[in-house]
């Protein structure tokens, strides 16, 4: 028979029933072979008459016209390819169709047809809430020692209070373990049974600790690794120093993969920060080394670990695999962001002291931008140091941008002060560090003055390594980078901090100027305002007016400069400034301070001569622009003054009046 071609009507599925759902079934989309609906499929043109013909039908199909009937439509032109529709569309909007129509068939009603009224009791929020509440607790209860969780949440709940008497946490603790012993290891990945083990290891006695770290054995890899099970290595390490071995030798050969690993890293930086020994630290850190090293060089009973400068020493031909190794382990730390643990700084402190310059400049171009994240720790902050040393100006310049929205913070840390040292000795750029490091630090020179670690940025501009205020373990250290700043830096050391000091001076001697009574009277930057006056460069008449109407006024009120500890130090400081013996108390500009103090202090000179102010007096009485007329003025107050000077049983006699009377009596 010969082939027919059927006119087939537009695929369309019209809703006159509804499912059972209970909504309108949206009707399919017709489907068209035209060119905006089939952009996207591969098309071939037809290459014989019988394909031609199954593209004609095909077109049929999918509800176009046949050529022959009468059509408005241009033909497509000559040249032009043919447009052939998917088939697969067709096929699957008739299976729906007829998905459709079995759903029908199956004696869902007409959209005309009345619904059936819905025979469910409807049942308010609160008798919803209720069923919900018991499913769970059903449910809950088909899960292994949901019973024993229950009861030890009740417990939990009383024991974990602060204010609990002795006798009643003994008692608790006693009826926590009663519930919990011999099935520790069963609740200890969930959450909440998480913590309430937390919690008798915190308030436990030894014996119960022990009780319930013993139980943990052979855990402790799989717990450091869990979201929750961290905490509970991390108390068993503080809590139980017995079981601190223990833990080390499940997590011995596994240190470099967990500290990359986002849990176990926190519990792998507690062990090594707070909690181990020198000889537990060596064993986390070896294992940075390689395996070989971790292996074999353990110490003989009775024997000390041997450092890794000690290695190197007895064995050099193992330098470069140990070297490599750590080279190839941190870049894949530092790659997971566990930048900030200090087992981390500790493994880059040794990589960068013993490394080749091109090691140490692979390693420096990894931590140049990130310089930030560890200058928290002692480590850290020695890292960030020797790679402002070792680094090129162009990374320098890096560094500084990297760390300038920190820098306030910076200034005020134990360590992180001491990398803005090193900064200021090695980058010969000093009007790139006075303006983004230095006009920043400006915005907060009061509190940076007040404050133990920010006072000693501002010292070292002013006095250098001056050893009053540094420790001689930070000085060493800063000149540890001596050597390598002259390779790597050109400008001499004096004349950049020569540039620097003069950078920030201007507003060293404003904030005098403006919070001389404040500052003053401070235990710490009361002795930045000393330096300041001493050593800052540029005009301070007005900064030394500021104090002198400070000690100007009236002497009855309280806390008067002359009277305050603090701040008459820092006047008697300002009096000899221009004569000091010692280099370090001499003004590098004169002062001329002495006159005009004692301007100041001629209406109450015999009040402060036998008070807290004497010293004050005495340093007057000892320079030659105000010695003659001090004397000149106490001499009729002799009496006055040696009556001060006695001794009592009450109280020890004045040392400031002691020395007056003397140096009245030697003016006979």
């Amino acid at each position: 028979m010969p082939k027919t071609v059927a006119k087939m009507a537009p695929v369309e599925i019209k809703n006159k029933r509804k499912l059972s759902t209970g909504k309108a079934n949206p009707p399919a989309k017709r489907i068209k072979g035209n060119k905006s609906e089939f952009k996207a499929i591969k098309r071939k043109e037809p290459e014989d008459e019988n394909e031609n013909q199954e593209n004609d039908e095909d077109k049929l199909g999918a509800g176009e016209e046949d050529e022959n009937e009468p059509n408005d439509k241009p033909k497509t032109s000559p040249g032009r390819k043919a447009y052939k529709p998917n088939s697969d569309i067709i096929r699957e909007a008739e299976k729906n169709q007829e998905n459709n129509e079995d759903m029908l068939d199956a004696g869902e009603g007409d959209e005309n047809q009345e619904e059936k009224p819905n025979d469910k009791p409807k049942t308010n929020s609160k008798e919803a809430h209720q069923k919900q509440k018991e499913i769970r607790a059903e449910r809950k209860a088909h899960k292994p020692n949901s019973d024993m969780i229950h009861e030890a949440k009740k417990v939990w709940e009383k024991l974990r209070l602060n204010d609990l008497k002795l006798e009643e946490k003994r008692q608790f603790m006693e009826e926590m373990m009663a519930l919990i012993q011999g099935r520790v290891q069963d609740v200890i990945f969930k959450h909440d049974a998480s913590r309430m083990i937390q919690t008798c290891l915190k308030k436990g006695n030894i014996k119960q600790r022990n009780v319930i770290a013993e139980e943990l054995k052979g855990k402790y890899l799989e717990l450091s690794k869990s979201m929750y099970g961290k905490f509970l290595v991390m108390k068993v390490l503080e809590h139980c120093p017995k079981y601190r071995d223990p833990v080390l030798k499940e997590l011995r050969t596994k240190v470099p993969r967990l500290v990359r690993h986002r849990e176990a890293s926190h519990v792998i930086e507690a062990f090594f920060a707070q909690f181990s020994t020198a000889a537990q630290r060596f064993a986390l850190i070896s294992e940075f080394y390689g395996p070989e090293f971790t292996l074999f060089n353990k110490p003989a009973k009775g024997q000390t670990q041997q450092t890794l400068e000690e290695v190197f020493q007895a064995q050099p031909e193992k330098k470069d695999g140990i070297l490599k190794h750590l080279s190839e382990t941190l870049t894949g730390t530092l790659d997971k962001g566990t930048l900030g643990h200090s087992i981390v700084h500790r493994a880059l402190l040794e990589y960068l002291t013993y490394a080749d310059e091109k090691g140490v400049q692979n390693m420096v171009d990894l931590l140049k931008e990130q310089l930030q994240e560890i200058i928290h720790t002692k480590e850290g902050a020695q890292v960030a140091m020797l790679c402002l040393s070792y680094a090129t100006a162009k990374d320098r310049k890096l560094m500084i941008k990297s760390i300038k929205p920190f820098l306030t913070k910076i200034c005020n840390d134990e360590y992180g002060h001491l990398v803005l040292l090193r900064l200021f000795d090695v980058v010969d750029d000093t009007v790139l560090v006075g303006k983004a490091v230095l006009g920043e630090i400006s915005k907060t020179l009061e509190d940076l003055v007040k404050d133990k670690f920010g006072r000693r940025v501002i010292l070292y501009l002013l006095v250098g390594r001056n050893t009053k205020y540094f420790f001689q373990e930070t000085v060493k250290l800063l000149v540890s980078g001596d050597e390598i700043r002259a390779k790597t830096s050109k400008k001499e050391p004096e004349i950049r901090s020569k540039e620097l000091l003069a950078s920030i001076s201007p507003a060293l001697i404003t904030m005098v100027k403006e919070k001389a009574g404040i500052l003053i009277r401070d235990k710490l930057a009361s002795q930045v305002v000393k330096e300041i006056m001493l050593h800052a460069i540029g005009n301070k008449t007005d900064a030394l007016k500021a104090i002198g109407r400070l000690v100007g006024e009236d002497p009855e009120k309280d806390n008067h400069v002359m009277e305050d500890s603090f701040a008459n130090r820092v006047i008697k400081a300002l009096v000899h400034a221009d004569h000091a013996k010692d280099a370090d108390e001499k003004a590098v500009e004169p002062l001329e301070a002495g006159p005009l103090i004692l301007e100041q202090v001629k209406p109450h000179l015999l009040r402060y001569a036998t008070n807290w102010g004497s010293f004050v007096i005495v340093a007057l009485a000892e320079e030659p622009e105000t010695k003659s007329e001090v004397l000149k003025l106490l001499k009729s107050h002799v009496e006055a003054l040696e009556k001060a000077a006695a001794d009592s049983k009450e109280e020890k006699g004045n040392n400031g009046a002691k020395l007056l009377v003397k140096m009245l009596q030697d003016g006979k």
